[in-house]
């Protein structure tokens, strides 16, 4: 049986996962400071990690994705999602530090050894179905310096597979 970290779990922790979260009245079965390193939690114990909605919160990113690479099995996953900087949600919690382009989350991760899974950016429903998302995952770049503020996204979501 896979063994699954859920990062700033809250109260939506994934099912059969174990959460890490600062907020002792979240699900989380780990309580700790994302912030303050290293975590206690042993190297290479999961073979999944979850960042849903995290590394926006985050003061120290890059520290983070290291952490969390620490942590990750040889050929385990990590699975990041943040709310892209054009996206509405973005902007609408006092406690996001930072905004993350597709460029951005790609310096990120590439502080880190891995294989590219899926690196996407995601799009609400009426984006979709013009096909806006074809093309903004074909050209990232180019959709996020030209066309970005007239169709805006949602959503990062990375998938990688850990090399160590």
């Amino acid at each position: 049986m896979s063994k699954i970290l859920d990062v700033g779990c809250s109260n939506n922790k994934i099912k059969n996962a174990i959460g890490i979260d600062l907020d002792p009245s979240s699900q989380a079965d780990i309580i700790h400071n994302l912030d303050v390193f290293p975590w206690p939690i042993n190297d290479s114990e999961f073979d999944t990690v979850y960042c849903q909605h995290i590394f926006e919160h985050l003061k120290y990113p890059e520290a983070a994705i290291k952490e969390i690479y620490r942590i990750t099995k040889n050929k385990g996953r990590i699975i990041i999602e943040c709310p892209h900087f054009s996206s509405h949600g973005a902007y609408t919690n006092f406690h996001h530090r930072y905004f993350f382009t597709y460029d951005l989350m790609n310096k990120l991760v590439k502080l880190i050894n891995y294989k590219p899974i899926k690196k996407r950016i995601t799009f609400y429903k009426t984006f979709r179905f013009f096909g806006i998302h074809f093309l903004a995952n074909k050209f990232p770049l180019n959709y996020e310096r030209f066309w970005t503020y007239i169709f805006p996204a949602e959503n990062i979501h990375f998938e990688l597979e850990i090399i160590k």
